[in-house]
């Protein structure tokens, strides 16, 4: 759903990103506020009904993509929408870019039981192979994943980086207190983001101001602690600019998940200039230019602890590293939007499946954007 998870804010920002580079870009995402006109009917997700599963409307899918001709599709797989994309360019032979961001085997075992997790899992195993086996090119976030898509049938998956929205990018960051007073986590209140770490947080810091931000699962048991202590902050699920002004407001984003492929949030708070602790579990800390700037939540250490070692540094080094911070985290930024064009040209290019004969052939994809970017550009994160 588009701006209510991880992979709904990654292609939002995407696609921002390479509307000036190319002819055209349509997102196609349920929206809860601005319906988009290919989503039908929904129902809630089993194990979350604070998020839904929409059926694609198919006549539309495919009017749009007869309208447009796209030069490549790009679907987050597995998912109704993805298939319904998936048939339809497998039917007019145009070229698929299938991006792996979610581990989705740790999720159904952390909702479901072990019986149903399997059945789940193997279900998940074949529809990955399926898009995998269809697809040019097969994108991921982070390099354990990479090993976890050739195993799901990937033949030579590639490593992208993670774009940034625009209110994270170009608005000057507000400078930081000296102090360290205020954290932040922003997420779905969910099992997988271990949100009990940031309640207990509230509990044993009571001289920090604790802000959660976000919906899901566990949101009643957030706003109960929320009324019992007074340091703790419910926001309710907040838009993008409201997530500015909320990582603004704070000194340190919080990440605490155990199922974390990348972690967004936490690149989004780095480019506002924010302390950022995570958990080894998080894929962000897989890429080093990051990881460098992180503080990471050592085995045996609550996340209590971790924030009582953070605050012990000076405020001198807590800026140090909020500037370090934002810098690798605007070259991911960067790096991220000059791969993907790359990564779109190839799965585009004259070695990509011809089109069926009813489409007919089209100009090449990305000139402008290659253009930009011309033969010296750097190789791809």
């Amino acid at each position: 759903m588009k701006g209510r998870n991880g992979v709904g804010a990654y292609f939002q920002d995407l696609s921002a990103h390479l509307r000036p580079l190319v002819e055209r870009v349509e997102l196609v995402a349920p929206s809860l506020s601005e319906p988009h006109p290919c989503q039908g009917v929904s129902m809630p997700i089993p194990g979350d009904a604070t998020q839904r599963l929409f059926l694609p409307r198919m006549r539309r899918l495919a009017a749009l993509v007869e309208e447009m001709r796209p030069h490549v599709i790009v679907i987050p797989g597995p998912g109704l929408f993805a298939l319904g994309a998936f048939w339809i360019a497998r039917r007019r032979g145009i070229p698929l870019c299938v991006t792996y961001q979610t581990d989705y085997h740790q999720l159904v075992r952390l909702y479901w039981g072990p019986r149903l997790a399997r059945l789940a899992g193997g279900l998940i195993d074949a529809l990955n192979r399926l898009l995998f086996r269809g697809s040019r090119t097969v994108t991921t976030i982070c390099e354990s994943m990479l090993a976890e898509a050739r195993a799901a049938g990937a033949r030579q998956p590639c490593l992208v980086g993670t774009p940034l929205g625009e209110a994270f990018v170009n608005r000057p960051p507000r400078p930081m207190a000296a102090a360290l007073e205020s954290v932040l986590y922003v997420g779905r209140l969910a099992a997988e983001k271990n949100i009990d770490a940031v309640l207990a947080l509230a509990e044993h810091c009571p001289q920090l101001r604790v802000v959660i931000a976000g919906d899901g699962p566990l949101r009643d048991r957030v706003r109960e602690r929320a009324t019992a202590l007074p340091n703790l902050d419910y926001l309710g699920w907040c838009s993008r600019e409201q997530v500015v002004e909320a990582v603004d407001a704070a000194q340190v984003l919080v990440l605490p998940s155990t199922v974390e492929a990348f972690g967004t949030v936490a690149l989004e708070a780095m480019a506002r200039q924010r302390l950022v602790i995570a958990t080894p579990a998080c894929g962000i800390n897989e890429w080093p230019q990051l990881a460098r700037a992180l503080t990471v939540i050592a085995p045996g250490e609550s996340l209590a602890d971790t924030v009582r070692r953070l605050a012990a540094h000076t405020p001198a080094q807590r800026q140090a590293q909020a500037l370090a911070a934002r810098a690798a985290a605007m070259a991911m930024n960067r790096g991220a939007v000059e791969h993907w064009a790359r990564v779109l040209a190839d799965c585009a290019g004259p070695e990509a499946p011809q089109p069926a004969a009813k489409v007919r052939s089209r100009k090449p994809l990305f000139r402008k954007a290659l253009g930009r970017l011309g033969a010296a550009s750097r190789p791809g994160l």
